[in-house]
């Protein structure tokens, strides 16, 4: 599943350059513009970072964590969109169409990844 930023996010940025597949971005006109979907009611206004559900892939095939909760300085920020809920496969296929050119290690896996 992708993940979600919530309404406690600060707007630091620490994400934005942390996620491997560019699913973060500075608010939901940004992403919308560039013709990515954002989950309904997320982003509302433009001082909440927005992850795009058709780019996340929880960084499975990437890191052994989501990188954008990992670097996130509010506890809970980036959290499991359940509107969106996809297994590792699905994930790992994901990664693999989104980042032709990088290996996609499928042993890179976090436990919160919906099975």
């Amino acid at each position: 599943m992708a993940l979600l930023i919530t309404a406690e996010c600060i707007n630091c940025g620490a994400c934005l350059p942390e996620c491997p597949n560019e699913a973060i971005f500075e608010n939901r006109s940004d992403a919308e513009a560039k013709g990515h979907h954002v989950g309904d009611d997320q982003g509302v206004g433009d001082g909440i970072y927005v992850i795009t559900h058709d780019r996340c892939t929880e960084c499975v095939g990437h890191f052994d964590e989501p990188q954008c909760a990992a670097v996130c300085p509010v506890d809970n920020c980036c959290i499991s969109d359940p509107a969106y809920p996809e297994t590792t496969d699905v994930l790992l296929e994901k990664a693999k169409t989104l980042n032709p050119d990088k290996a996609i290690d499928p042993a890179k896996v976090w436990s919160g990844v919906r099975n």
